[in-house]
C-alpha cells in the first residue's frame, strides 16, 4: 500500500515526550505545588504563633521591667522610712550648729552601710522647712535640689518615690520624720537605676538599657555611649558591648503611644526586637528618659526555618520515592504499548511480518489488560491489511494497463488541442460552450470556470447583422443542412481586447448521448489586419501628433481645389505657425515641445469641424483645409484657435507667457493657382502676421503693398550703411540713480542715428531693419568703440562711472564678436570693471544655451551683464536664476503705470525680491515722477531711469 505522505510531515513537525514521563512529570509537578503549599501552610502556623508568643513575651518583659523599677523604688522607700524612724533626737534640735554636727555624727553611723551593703547613692536630711541640713553623696550631682518634693512630703506627712534623670538616672525616695506627733523634716535617699538594669537581665534575660536626652552642648562621651541620631545618651546597658552597635544603627525612634512602642532590627545577621518605655518626665528635660529592652529573636527564628525546611526535605524525599515506584509500576506496560505503537507504522509500509514480530503480544499471562487487547487487534489487523494489499496489487495492476493506453491517446489529443495556435471550442446546439483550448482560453482571457454558462455569442462583439448570420449559419448546421461554414467575427477578450478571428463552424459527431455539439476552430488575423492598417496609417500620419502628414494633406488639398473649381464653392487654407516655439524647446528640452505640439494639435481639432482637414506640415507649422468656408468664416475660425490656444496651461512654460500661433490665411474657389502656390502664398500671409507680433492672422490678397515695404527696407538699409560710412551714428547717454545712495551711479550708452540735414532719427525707426539684415552686428561694434572711448576720456580726468551697453540678439551668435570685445577691453585695465552689457529678455531666452554661454564669457573678461526688458518676453523668474546676470531692468510698461495699478505693484515687489534673493540688482526704467521713485524704493529697487532722473544727453553732466 502506498504511504500517505502527510504523516511523516506531521509526525516531523511535533516534538515526541513518552506517555510516562508526562504522567511523572505531571505528578511531580502536582506533589510539587502540594508540598509547597503544605510548607507554606506550615511556615504560616509556626510564624503566627511565633507572633501571638512574642506579644506575650513582650508585654512580660515589659511588665517585669516597670515592676522591678517599681519595686526598687518602694524598697528605697521602705528604707528611708526606717530612717526617719530611727531618728529619736527629733531633727528640730539640729537646727543649730551643734546640733547639725550631732545629727551628722548621728547619720554618719549608718552611711557605710547604706553605701556598700545596700548601694545608696544619696542621703539628705530635711528640716520641716528650708536647705538640706546634712548630705551623703557618692556622685556628682549638677546643683540637686528636691526641696519642691520635700516639701509635699512634709506637708502630705507620707513618703513618696520618683525618678531622676540627668547626668546619671536616679531613683530617690522621701520619707517624713515625725517628732512629738509632728513632722519635723524628712530623710531622701537616691540610688542608680543600675541595680534595675542588672537585675532585670538576670531575672529575664533580656537586656535592659536606660536612654536620656542627649543634653545640649554635648558632642560626645569618654565611653562612646552617645547616639546622636537619636538625640540620646546611653547612662546604662546590660551587655553594652553587643548592644550599644545595635542602638546606635537606629536611626529614629518609634512614636510612643501610651508611654510603650517596639520596633524590630537586623544586626549582624541576627534579629533583635527593641521595646521602649517611658520614664516618668524629669524636670527641665526635653525629652522623657527611655527603657529600653533589647530581646534577640534570633535563635527563635532560626528554628522555624529548620523546623520548615525539614518538613519541606521529608515531603520532597515522600514524593520522589513514589514517583519511582510510579515508574517502576508503569514501565513494563509503557513499554509493551510503545513496542504496539511502533509497529503499526510498519503496516503502512506493508512490513506485516516485521510488525507482528514487534508485537509480539505476552505467551503467559494471568489476566488480560487493555495493552493484550490493542497487541491482538494490531496483529489481526496486519493479516487483514495483508491480504488486501495483494488483491488491490493485482488488480491495480490490471487497472494500469488500461490507463496507459487512455492516456496516451489523452495526451495526443490534449497536446494538440494546446499546441495549435488556432481556437478549438465546443458548443452545444443552443451556444452554450462544453470545452476551449489552451489557446482560447489565452485570448479570450476567460477561465474554465468563468466559461461556465457562457454561450457562444457572449465571446463576440455585438453587432446585429454579423451575429444574425452567425446564427443562421449554426442553425443550419444542427438541422444538417449544412455540414461546415466560414464566418468572419470580433472575439472580445475578457480584458476588453478585440480579436478578428475567422471560424470555421462543423457538426461534431460520435456523441453518445446523441446530443449535438458543435466544433468551432478559429485562426486569428488580428496581427496582419494591424500591421496592414498600421502601414498604412504611418504612409499617411504624422506620428508624433497623429495629424495627416505633409504628403497626404497636399493630396487632399489639391482634391479640394478640384472640387471648388468643379462646384464653384469656396474654400480656405489657414496655415498655422507657433510663436516662440523654439524658446520652449531651448529652455525645457524638445520632449516638451512634443507635449506642447500634441496639445495644439488637440485644442485646434477641437476647433475645426468634423469636415475639415488638419495637417502637420513641418516642425511647428500645422495646416487647416476648411470644406465650403468664405473669408469671414476662416478670420473667425483662426481667432477661435487664438483664443483656445490662449487658455492653454502647460507646466512646462513662465506664468506669463501665452501659447499663440501666426496663421495665415488664403481663400481659393475659382482660383487658378496650384497646391505648390497656395501653400506659399498662406506662408507669406502667416510671416505678415508674426510681422505684426504674432498672436494674430492675416489674409494673404494679390498686390497688398509688399513692395512698398521692400523700397522702406532699402531705404533704411542704405541709410545705415551711409552712417557707417560716414560716423553719421550718435551715442547719447542717459543717467541710471542709485535709489539708496540717491546719486547717480551708471549711465546706459542708447544708439542715435544724424539724418542728412542733421536732424536725430531714433532707433525705433531703424533698429528693426538693421536686426533682420544683419547690419545690428556693426552698429553694436560701432557702440561699442565709442562708449569705451568716452570712459578713457573720463578716466584721463579722474572721473569714473559704469556704462551700460545694449546687445542686440543677433550679435550674441556672432563669433566674432566675442573677440572684438576683448580688444577693446585691453584698451585699459579700469574699462572691464565699468562695462554692463545689456541683452533683452527675448533675445536671451530665443537662444538660451548660446545667450548662457556668451554671457560666461564675457563675465570672465570682468563685465557685468543685465537682462533687459524683464517682463515683456516670456517673464519667468527661472531666467533669473539661470542666466548669469548681474542686473535685472523692469520693463517699463510696469513702471509708467506703477502707482495705480496693483497687478504692476505685485510684479514689480515679487520680482525685487526674486532678484535679490538670487543676489541680482534691480533697475526700473520709464521711472516718471516723484511718486513712482518713492514706491520704487520702499520694494526694495535698487536703481531707476527715465526722465524724472535724466534725459538722454551726448554729453555727461
Amino acid at each position: 500500500m502506498p504511504e500517505s505522505p502527510s504523516l511523516p510531515k506531521a509526525h516531523s513537525r511535533s516534538r515526541f515526550l513518552s506517555l510516562k514521563w508526562k504522567v511523572l512529570l505531571t505528578l511531580g509537578g502536582v506533589m510539587l505545588s502540594v508540598n509547597g503549599a503544605l510548607s507554606w501552610l506550615h511556615f504560616h502556623d509556626l510564624t503566627s504563633r511565633f507572633e501571638l508568643q512574642r506579644t506575650a513575651t513582650r508585654e512580660r518583659l515589659i511588665a517585669e521591667a516597670f515592676a522591678l523599677r517599681s519595686d526598687f523604688g518602694l524598697r528605697l522607700q521602705a528604707l528611708a522610712g526606717m530612717l526617719a524612724a530611727l531618728d529619736s533626737v527629733g531633727v528640730s534640735l539640729f537646727q543649730t550648729t551643734a546640733g547639725n554636727a550631732l545629727l551628722r555624727q548621728h547619720f554618719d553611723s549608718y552611711w557605710p552601710v547604706l553605701q556598700l551593703d545596700l548601694g545608696i547613692d544619696w542621703l539628705q536630711v530635711y528640716p520641716r522647712a528650708g536647705p538640706p541640713l546634712v548630705t551623703w553623696s557618692t556622685v556628682a550631682l549638677d546643683e540637686f535640689t528636691e526641696q519642691a518634693r520635700v516639701r509635699d512630703v512634709v506637708v502630705q506627712e507620707r513618703a513618696m518615690r520618683w525618678t531622676r534623670c540627668r547626668v546619671v538616672c536616679t531613683q530617690f525616695a522621701a520619707a517624713p520624720i515625725l517628732s512629738a506627733g509632728r513632722v519635723a523634716g524628712a530623710v531622701v535617699l537616691g540610688s542608680s537605676l543600675a541595680d534595675v538594669v542588672v537585675s532585670f537581665n538576670r531575672l529575664s534575660g533580656a537586656d535592659l538599657g536606660v536612654l536620656i536626652a542627649k543634653a545640649s552642648g554635648t558632642t560626645g562621651s569618654a565611653d562612646g555611649k552617645l547616639l546622636p541620631r537619636l538625640g540620646y545618651q546611653v547612662l546604662g546597658l546590660s551587655g553594652a558591648e553587643r548592644n550599644l552597635p545595635l542602638l546606635q544603627e537606629l536611626t529614629a525612634l518609634p512614636e510612643l503611644p501610651g508611654g510603650v512602642a517596639w520596633v524590630l532590627l537586623s544586626h549582624a545577621d541576627r534579629q533583635f526586637e527593641l521595646s521602649f518605655l517611658a520614664l516618668d518626665a524629669t524636670d527641665g528635660a526635653a525629652a522623657p528618659a527611655l527603657l529600653v529592652v533589647i530581646d534577640d529573636l534570633t535563635q527563635p527564628l532560626e528554628d522555624i526555618r529548620k523546623s520548615v525546611w525539614s518538613r519541606l526535605q521529608g515531603e520532597l524525599l515522600a514524593s520522589l520515592v513514589s514517583l519511582l515506584l510510579l515508574a517502576l509500576l508503569v514501565h513494563a506496560p509503557l513499554q509493551r504499548m510503545t513496542r504496539a505503537v511502533r509497529a503499526i507504522p510498519l503496516l503502512g509500509r506493508s512490513a506485516f511480518a516485521e510488525a507482528r514480530t514487534r508485537i509480539a503480544p505476552r505467551v503467559r499471562r494471568l489476566v488480560d489488560d487493555e495493552i493484550d487487547g490493542l497487541d491482538e487487534a494490531a496483529t489481526a489487523l496486519s493479516y487483514r491489511l495483508e491480504t488486501l494489499e495483494r488483491d488491490v496489487a493485482a488488480h491495480s495492476a490490471e487497472m494500469q494497463g488500461m490507463l496507459q493506453r487512455i492516456s496516451v491517446e489523452r495526451d495526443f489529443s490534449q497536446g494538440l488541442l494546446d499546441t495549435a495556435q488556432v481556437i478549438i471550442l465546443t458548443q452545444y446546439a443552443d451556444g452554450r460552450i462544453l470545452t476551449l483550448n489552451r489557446y482560447g482560453h489565452l485570448l479570450s482571457g476567460w477561465s474554465a470556470a468563468e466559461l461556465i454558462g457562457k454561450r457562444f455569442g457572449d465571446l463576440l462583439r455585438p453587432d446585429e447583422s454579423a451575429g444574425a448570420e452567425t446564427r443562421h449559419a449554426l442553425e443550419e448546421i444542427v438541422a444538417g443542412d449544412r455540414q461546415h461554414t466560414q464566418l468572419e467575427s470580433i472575439l472580445v477578450g475578457a480584458n476588453g481586447e478585440s480579436y478578428e478571428i475567422t471560424w470555421n463552424h462543423s457538426r461534431l459527431p460520435g456523441r453518445i448521448d446523441d446530443a449535438v455539439v458543435i466544433l468551432s476552430v478559429g485562426i486569428d488575423h488580428t496581427e496582419r489586419k494591424r500591421a496592414e492598417s498600421h502601414v498604412s496609417y504611418l504612409a499617411e500620419h504624422d506620428p508624433l501628433t497623429g495629424l495627416v502628414n505633409r504628403q497626404h494633406f497636399q493630396h487632399e488639398l489639391d482634391k479640394a481645389l478640384l472640387s471648388a473649381r468643379r462646384l464653384a464653392r469656396d474654400g480656405a487654407l489657414l496655415y498655422l505657425d507657433l510663436d516662440g516655439f523654439k524658446y520652449v524647446n531651448d529652455l525645457s528640452g524638445h520632449q516638451a515641445g512634443d507635449a506642447l505640439l500634441r496639445t495644439v494639435a488637440d485644442e485646434v481639432a477641437n476647433v475645426a469641424r468634423s469636415s475639415d482637414l488638419l495637417g502637420r506640415l513641418g516642425g511647428d507649422e500645422l495646416g487647416v483645409l476648411l470644406h465650403e468656408c468664405d473669408r469671414d468664416g476662416a478670420v473667425q475660425v483662426a481667432e477661435k484657435i487664438n483664443k483656445r490656444l490662449a487658455e492653454i496651461r502647460f507646466p512646462e512654460l513662465a506664468a506669463s507667457h501665452r501659447v499663440s500661433a501666426s496663421i495665415g490665411i488664403v481663400v481659393f474657389s475659382e482660383a487658378t493657382m496650384d497646391v505648390k502656390q497656395l501653400l506659399a502664398n498662406a506662408d507669406i500671409a502667416m510671416y505678415q502676421a508674426k510681422s505684426r507680433g504674432g498672436a494674430g492672422w492675416h489674409i494673404y490678397s494679390e498686390g497688398e503693398g509688399v513692395q512698398e515695404k521692400m523700397q522702406s527696407r532699402l531705404h533704411w538699409e542704405e541709410m545705415i550703411n551711409r552712417s557707417l560710412l560716414d560716423e553719421g551714428l550718435l551715442v547719447y547717454y542717459q543717467p541710471i540713480l542709485d535709489i539708496r545712495a540717491r546719486q547717480v551711479s551708471h549711465y546706459e550708452a542708447l544708439v542715435r542715428m544724424r539724418s542728412a540735414d542733421g536732424s536725430i532719427i531714433p532707433p525705433g525707426l531703424f533698429m528693426e531693419v538693421a536686426e533682420d539684415s544683419g547690419l545690428i552686428r556693426e552698429i553694436d561694434r560701432r557702440v561699442i568703440h565709442q562708449v569705451f572711448g568716452k570712459m578713457l576720456a573720463l578716466f584721463a580726468i579722474g572721473r569714473s562711472y559704469k556704462f551700460s551697453i545694449n546687445l542686440s540678439g543677433v550679435s550674441i551668435n556672432d563669433a566674432r564678436l566675442l573677440s572684438f570685445i576683448r580688444d577693446e577691453l585691453s584698451r585699459s585695465p579700469l574699462l572691464p570693471s565699468h562695462v554692463v552689457f545689456e541683452i533683452t529678455e527675448t533675445a536671451a531666452v530665443s537662444d538660451f544655451s548660446a545667450a548662457r554661454t556668451f554671457m560666461n564669457a564675457v563675465r570672465e573678461l570682468g563685465c557685468a551683464f543685465s537682462l533687459d526688458d524683464f517682463g515683456v518676453g516670456f517673464s519667468s523668474f527661472n531666467y533669473v536664476k539661470q542666466l548669469p546676470v548681474d542686473y535685472v531692468k523692469i520693463d517699463g510698461s510696469f513702471v509708467r503705470t506703477l502707482v495705480d495699478s496693483p497687478d504692476d505693484q505685485v510684479f514689480v515687489r515679487a520680482l525685487a525680491e526674486v532678484a535679490r534673493g538670487f543676489g541680482k540688482k534691480t533697475v526700473a526704467e520709464f521711472v516718471e515722477d516723484e511718486r513712482a521713485l518713492k514706491m520704487l524704493r520702499s520694494f526694495g529697487v535698487d536703481y531707476a531711469q527715465g526722465y524724472f532722473i535724466g534725459k538722454p544727453a551726448p554729453d555727461i553732466a
